[in-house]
């Protein structure tokens, strides 16, 4: 991801606000077909958002260098999936991770952890709906522990 001029605030990081569409943006890059078909037309699904967490861990400025959103899912529920995040400086291999590290790396900032939480729901009748097989076996594909966030 890169950061934007507008994503900053006056305090001269990036915005508390900014950061939900940095992890919506790369949740979509990595699941495109959340309620939507391959052209894009609403499928009788959507997936909706019920929940974040989120903890700020260092600030991030405005600068040329992208960063990286690594996700992954921590959680598959009947209806419901858990998404996990970290948002780190960006690697500077050419093929970046998608799921947290397996070994952590004292050098690597991590400036945002977080967790999404989202219910599948029924397009006509907005009640949950389970997902099928083939939707589960897409969250599948990207396995891994819950972030490590702050209690209250």
């Amino acid at each position: 991801m890169q950061v934007r001029w507008s994503d900053v605030d006056l305090f001269a990081h990036v915005n508390n606000a900014a950061y939900l569409r940095f992890l919506d943006d790369a949740r979509f890059a990595l699941f495109p077909s959340m309620g939507v078909d391959p052209a894009g037309r609403p499928t009788d699904s959507m997936l909706v958002v019920v929940k974040h967490e989120i903890d700020y861990q260092a600030p991030l400025a405005f600068r040329p260098e992208p960063v990286a959103v690594e996700v992954w899912v921590p959680r598959i529920g009947r209806s419901s999936v858990d998404f996990a995040y970290e948002i780190v400086d960006a690697p500077t291999e050419d093929l970046a991770p998608v799921g947290p590290a397996d070994t952590p790396d004292p050098e690597r900032t991590v400036y945002l952890r977080a967790r999404s939480r989202m219910v599948q729901l029924d397009r006509v009748t907005l009640a949950p709906r389970a997902f099928e097989p083939t939707e589960r076996e897409v969250f599948e594909r990207y396995p891994g522990e819950g972030p490590a966030l702050h209690q209250w």
